[in-house]
């Protein structure tokens, strides 16, 4: 009796589970799920600007390192100790003085050897000459009275006869003559002079030392007078010819200096697709290997755009903006590329362009236009 009453509980009490949970579902399938949509978009603003075009003056900016016109490296040609005391970076001379000295005592002693044996031949011959070309004896008396030690030999008598040139060939005359004359060339080699008024930019030995042939011994400049070295894009070259006034600066110095250009080198430097240009400016407190910035006025570009370098595409690309809404690309017609600045013409007066950098940016976006002045 008990048991059966426990399993009509029990079979009541499931019962009621499920009615309970039949109707908790029936409401809960009865209920509408509610969406919520958030928007998260946000229009970008950027800056942009309108086309204005007008006719421009553009100046071409050069820049490079001053270099002495007038520019001599001092090489020796012999060997010899150096005997200028004075021989030091810096010190200045004058138009024909003396540079370089070196000892050329042995040399010398040589000389006046040769000398000597000339003086010997002529007084064996001069006896001859005046028996068998008395005519000629007179120049050759000279001639030997002429000759002295410390003086260059003079020059020989001019020979008429066939006759006198092969005696006096067949003495050796010739030879030791012209072997003195080559060793005095030789000898005016142990001296060098300044062949312009200049400062010793350089020196490469101390006095003392021994010099070998061949050997630098320094450079010598003039100052004062200089050759700007810089290099012109192709594009530039346009717009630049020998002649030109250019204006020039430089960033450790105030003030400015005129120059023109000299020339134009007219090959192409394969590794910076540039080409040297050459400008002359003059001024006592200039220096050599000073940097300098040259400003050349070009001509004027007739009714362009002038657009920051930095807003251009690959395969110059430039962005618009249509209806201040809309980005789109479009191949711009540059006139003259600056170094900080295109010009670009054949554009619509009052065409919109992004006038910033959008990393991000892709032709189609939606945008927000805030303009701003022009140039």
């Amino acid at each position: 009796m008990s048991r059966n009453l426990t399993i009509r509980r029990s079979v009541i009490v499931g019962i009621a589970v499920l009615v309970v949970s039949f109707m908790i579902f029936k409401k809960m399938s009865g209920m509408k799920p509610q969406n919520h949509v958030i928007s998260t978009f946000q229009t970008m603003n950027v800056l942009s600007r309108n086309v204005v075009n007008q006719d421009i003056p553009i100046t071409i900016t050069l820049s490079g390192k001053l270099v002495a016109r007038n520019r001599i490296d001092l090489f020796s040609e012999v060997n010899g100790v150096l005997l200028s005391g004075d021989y030091r970076e810096g010190v200045s001379y004058n138009q024909g003085q003396t540079i370089v000295r070196l000892d050329d005592s042995e040399l010398r002693s040589s000389i006046q050897s040769q000398k000597s044996v000339l003086l010997n031949t002529l007084s064996q011959m001069l006896p001859d000459i005046q028996i068998d070309f008395p005519d000629d004896f007179a120049v050759w008396q000279q001639f030997h009275r002429d000759i002295v030690f410390d003086q260059p030999v003079p020059a020989l008598p001019n020979v008429r006869s066939e006759k006198l040139k092969t005696f006096l060939s067949a003495r050796n005359l010739y030879a030791t003559y012209f072997n003195i004359k080559s060793q005095e060339a030789r000898l005016s080699k142990f001296v060098i002079r300044a062949p312009f008024s200049g400062t010793l930019s350089s020196a490469n030995i101390n006095p003392g030392a021994l010099v070998r042939a061949g050997q630098l011994l320094g450079t010598l400049i003039e100052p004062g007078t200089y050759e700007l070295e810089a290099s012109a894009g192709i594009d530039d070259l346009r717009f630049i010819k020998e002649g030109d006034k250019v204006v020039l600066k430089s960033n450790e110095m105030s003030g400015e200096w005129t120059g023109r250009i000299l020339r134009i080198n007219r090959s192409l430097d394969a590794a910076t697709q540039s080409v040297k240009v050459y400008i002359g400016v003059s001024g006592k407190e200039l220096r050599e290997g000073q940097y300098m910035v040259a400003n050349v006025e070009g001509i004027t570009l007739k009714n362009v755009c002038r657009i920051p370098r930095q807003l251009l595409l690959p395969g110059d690309d430039l962005y618009f903006i249509n209806g201040d809404t809309v980005l789109h690309k479009s191949k711009i017609d540059i006139a003259y590329r600056g170094i900080e600045d295109v010009y670009v013409r054949n554009l619509n007066e009052n065409q919109v362009y992004l006038n910033q950098v959008v990393n991000s940016a892709y032709e189609g976006m939606i945008v927000k236009a805030i303009r701003n002045k022009a140039k």
